[in-house]
């Protein structure tokens, strides 16, 4: 719940970019017959949460999960942020990378966020890159395309901390019982 809003605005700043194929919660390809590492998510309800051709390279595939992790909880909190970073990115490309790249032959990218706004480095590559095609494909400079991903990702980060927060705003639909004549002797 806490990336949703994240990942589908990841999915969107995608498809401005003119990025193809685009699909969010994709299910996995089965692991029978594969040798992966015990660490690797070998669940057949597996899903990764942004896929899209054309990210990295022409007609290649690209896997992106998002994670969005609080850096001020109390397990966190005698570790330098950009270790934090590294050990979110490294946890999703162990639990990922070579089912991935194996199985599903495409690449694999952690897009991890903090709740602060920061990226980590593999994440903030992919912000670069839908930048620069973004630009490309709507005769934008590439500093106004970034501006447009930073400030699209930064206000669903927000939506997702508020109503983490919270709660939602969905009304909850009650039915009033007092003007309802029940009478338990015509049962």
């Amino acid at each position: 719940m806490r990336h949703d809003d994240v990942r589908d605005s990841l999915a969107e700043i995608a498809a401005c970019a003119g990025l193809k194929a685009i699909e969010t919660e994709k299910h996995l390809a089965p692991t029978s017959g594969f040798q992966l590492p015990p660490s690797a998510n070998t669940a057949p309800d597996a899903r990764m949460d942004v896929f899209c051709v054309g990210l990295w390279g022409r007609m290649q595939k690209a896997f992106i999960d998002v994670r969005v992790f609080h850096p001020g909880a109390p397990s966190y909190k005698n570790s330098p942020i950009k270790a934090l970073y590294n050990q979110q990115e490294a946890y999703k490309k162990r639990a990922y990378g070579k089912r991935v790249l194996e199985v599903e032959r495409g690449t694999f990218s952690p897009f991890v966020m903090s709740t602060s706004g920061g990226l980590a480095p593999e994440s903030d590559r992919i912000v670069r890159t839908l930048a620069g095609k973004l630009a490309a494909k709507n005769a934008l400079k590439y500093q106004e395309a970034a501006n447009v991903i930073w400030t699209k990702l930064r206000f669903s980060l927000l939506r997702t901390c508020l109503v983490a927060l919270r709660g939602t705003r969905q009304r909850v639909v009650t039915r009033r019982l007092d003007n309802v004549d029940i009478n338990l002797l015509q049962l």
